[in-house]
């Protein structure tokens, strides 16, 4: 395994503002729909939770929060992986990760369009490309490329280890799962009436469901072996 180890990102972790709950996001592209539940829990309609916190900040909220949990979601490697592609590397929009689009594109020889809207970018080609950015990604994460091992594509197992670093999670939800227990866990801190989690937005411009087969799978496989 030579993925670089990862350390603890308190900065990116989530503090509720009314209840004794911290959230240790694992990125993967996209928005994070349990921040905005965290916001709906605060009743919040303006900024996030708590972030961008210290570790001395962090540590002076669990003090001042006595009984917190700490939790964190995992979701499927494949879906996360097709959230980050869409999201930073297919995108040519706010949140893209330009530079490495054309790194990938030049260096790498992904097939990615100019313009992911061009009706010429059709299925048959986005299972092409996010099948190259596959491959990409186990060479990435083995040390065998020249471009960063992002947070958003990171393992989730070295993330999760990090995490350790400065907290362990009370409790590791799964994304499929996380509706229900996310209520389980707003419960056992008193809360009742916790809010209903949203919906988090598609993949666009096409669904994982319309690209998977068993070498989608495969080649998942291979990246994210561990995960």
């Amino acid at each position: 395994n030579f993925e670089p180890r990862r350390g603890a990102a308190v900065p990116t972790y989530h503090a509720s503002a009314t209840a004794p709950l911290l959230y240790l996001p694992v990125r993967g592209g996209g928005d994070d729909p349990v921040v905005a539940w965290l916001a709906d829990l605060d009743r919040v309609t303006d900024h996030a939770p708590g972030s961008k916190l210290s570790q001395n900040d962090l540590r002076e909220w669990m003090r001042g929060h006595p009984g917190h949990r700490s939790f964190s979601v995992l979701r499927h490697p494949l879906a996360r992986a097709h959230s980050v592609f869409c999201h930073r590397i297919l995108s040519i929009g706010e949140g893209s990760y330009a530079g490495i689009r054309t790194t990938l594109k030049k260096r790498y020889h992904l097939p990615l369009p100019d313009d992911p809207s061009d009706a010429a970018y059709d299925v048959v080609a986005h299972r092409a490309c996010f099948a190259a950015f596959l491959g990409f990604l186990k060479s990435n994460l083995a040390g065998q490329t020249a471009v960063r091992v992002d947070p958003d594509w990171a393992s989730q197992l070295k993330t999760v280890e990090g995490f350790a670093e400065f907290v362990l999670p009370d409790r590791l939800m799964r994304q499929e799962t996380m509706t229900h227990e996310l209520a389980e866990l707003a419960a056992a801190v008193g809360i009742v009436d916790a809010p209903a989690l949203s919906d988090a937005k598609p993949d666009d411009p096409f669904g994982l469901h319309e690209i998977y087969d068993s070498e989608i799978e495969s080649l998942a496989r291979a990246a994210y072996g561990r995960d």
